[in-house]
């Protein structure tokens, strides 16, 4: 998603000999087309709300044929001092334009019937009404559409297996340079694999011998990391160290007895709710779409999915805790993708300081797809003027996590 932005909004500028390259550029297991498709500017660090409104506004504009719904945020509190802290941030994002709302007990069950039980747990809420759900798959496929129209090319299945690297002199020193990278391509197909080759080359990070098509050399200006997991994987290859960790998220569609939706609920109206106990869910097409982060996950690289056993132990019984109308849903399917986590849970992006001609952009723990149109537009400026223009994104660049009073702390992640 953020790498097809950048090609596409460098190609807007004029850029031309924009080569995109992945392995998997259909997103069969891209974390931007698995998430659970909420859009929102409802954070607590400015340079998130601030590239996530961008964004919004983006998809607002375009809504038709992005999916886009604004039915909005509403967030659940059980911690006071948590609340306490949302509604001080509450001040700064109003001052961004997204008029948020607090609502008390009383009232959250007036506006959400569907929230039928112990609420007496929940000490407040926020509803932010700009936010909505917007399909992922229609916002990466604009994106790309767009670049091709420009003259970008897309080399799907193709994997960068190294990278050559120069030593270059100039003002303030010695830098490196990635002059070429060298890339093999592996079966061809834009959707299926059905051989499980992509699956098994994004979880070991080597390409089989017999899966070899050919293999080439692109050389190049300027490199763009934003490999999203698997960005310390290429950043390996040339001596770059990541922060950032692949952790396995899991989501669930859920079937609901419309018969017992409670009197007086709809879920045919509602965008995303996040309930205190983690769980987030919104409804999709004619089930609901839920999912949770389990607190333990280790990293790695992951794609199982625990099926029912997830259902059951970590969404069935935390709908139904809040939810008189999921006493009796019930699991259609699910899936599992990784979110691209840092120390701070906020993304990385400018220009690697030990190099000439290297960037990134990526590890957005979860805010792939809302920050992306923004995301994309800054960097392409700051590889094609130096400098960033309607959203600064320089406190997000890699050399914040050698100082931690410099972290861009973020906590309302899922």
């Amino acid at each position: 998603m953020i790498g097809t932005s950048i090609a596409w909004a460098l190609a807007h500028r004029g850029v031309t000999g924009i080569v995109v390259v992945d392995l998997d550029l259909a997103g069969v297991y891209a974390s931007s087309e698995l998430n659970a498709g909420g859009v929102r500017a409802t954070w607590w660090q400015p340079v998130n709300v601030q590239s996530c409104r961008a964004t919004l506004d983006f998809f607002n504009e375009h809504a038709e044929a992005l999916g886009f719904r604004d039915r909005g945020y509403l967030w659940l509190y059980a911690d006071a001092e948590l609340y306490a802290q949302a509604i001080e941030k509450r001040n700064f994002q109003n001052d961004c334009g997204l008029g948020v709302e607090l609502l008390s007990t009383p009232e959250l069950a007036e506006r959400f019937p569907i929230l039928d039980r112990n609420l007496d747990e929940i000490v407040g809420a926020t509803f932010s009404p700009r936010d909505g759900l917007v399909n992922p798959n229609a916002v990466r496929a604009w994106y790309r559409s767009e670049a091709e129209r420009l003259g970008v090319v897309f080399r799907n299945r193709h994997y960068v297996a190294g990278a050559e690297t120069q030593r270059v002199s100039g003002v303030g020193g010695s830098r490196r340079r990635v002059s070429a990278v060298d890339v093999i391509e592996v079966e061809r197909g834009e959707l299926a694999d059905t051989g499980g080759t992509v699956r098994e080359i994004l979880t070991t990070h080597r390409v089989p011998i017999d899966k070899q098509a050919g293999e080439m050399r692109i050389s190049c200006e300027v490199v763009v990391n934003c490999l999203g997991a698997w960005s310390p994987i290429f950043s390996s290859k040339i001596g770059v160290s990541d922060v950032t960790e692949a952790v396995r998220r899991q989501i669930c569609l859920v079937d609901v007895h419309r018969e017992d939706i409670a009197a007086g609920a709809s879920l045919e109206d509602l965008g995303m709710i996040v309930d205190a106990s983690g769980l987030y869910f919104h409804p999709e097409g004619a089930h609901v779409l839920a999912g949770f982060s389990i607190p333990d996950e280790a990293p790695g690289f992951d794609f199982s999915y625990d099926g029912e056993d997830f259902f059951e132990n970590e969404i069935w019984q935390r709908l139904a805790h809040r939810c008189s109308s999921f006493e009796r849903c019930g699991h259609v399917r699910g899936w599992a993708g990784l979110y691209a986590v840092t120390p701070d849970c906020s993304g990385i992006a400018g220009k690697v300081a030990s190099f000439e001609n290297l960037f990134e952009a990526h590890s957005f723990t979860g805010r792939g797809v809302m920050q992306s149109y923004s995301v994309g537009c800054e960097m392409a400026a700051l590889i094609a003027t130096g400098r960033f223009e309607a959203c600064d994104l320089s406190d997000l660049t890699r050399e914040r996590f050698e100082d931690p009073s410099r972290w861009v702390r973020e906590e309302l992640h899922i």
